[in-house]
């Protein structure tokens, strides 16, 4: 009867440990997706930006910088939340996503912001070309680096029995 006790009380140990290790892993996750979102919200502002045919050189300017400073007080971000319980896999993933976002904002936005600042004269049918060529290359670029980290998310959830909606 002793050892059916000791049994069933290091199976209830298992399981809190276990759900409590799942619930850290969910946090560390969220703690991420906000760095993330932080990116998305100062991406939706830019592209506001991009589509307002009144918006002054000064509010691109703005939103061109406040993206850049985003990305990058994100990545610092990362470094300050640190790896999951030794396992760095999700954070070098968030990084790397990061830093394909800042590659983007440094290149392909900076040319977009180039493109919205020409005077109206000054738009001929090879810039326009030019501008959706730029915003189809984001498109693809984005969608894989989110593709990679979804991935490693995926990976970081089975390994901590996460599930993810």
């Amino acid at each position: 009867m002793n050892r059916s006790a000791f049994l069933l009380v290091m199976l209830a140990l298992g399981i809190v440990a276990c759900t409590s290790r799942a619930e850290k892993a969910a946090n560390y996750n969220d703690r991420l997706i906000g760095q993330q979102k932080t990116i998305v919200e100062a991406l939706v502002l830019m592209d506001s930006a991009f589509s307002d045919t009144n918006a002054s050189k000064e509010l691109v300017g703005y939103q061109y910088a406040h993206l850049q400073a985003q990305v990058k007080h994100a990545i610092l971000g990362l470094d300050s939340i640190g790896p999951f319980q030794q396992d760095p896999s999700l954070q070098l993933s968030a990084k790397e996503l990061f830093r394909s976002y800042e590659q983007l904002i440094d290149v392909d936005y900076k040319k977009l912001v180039e493109i919205k600042l020409l005077p109206a004269e000054s738009v001929n049918v090879a810039i326009v070309d030019t501008n959706f060529a730029v915003q189809e290359r984001i498109f693809m670029q984005s969608k894989i680096a989110q593709e990679r980290f979804y991935k490693a998310q995926e990976e970081f959830g089975k390994k901590y029995n996460l599930e993810f909606e």
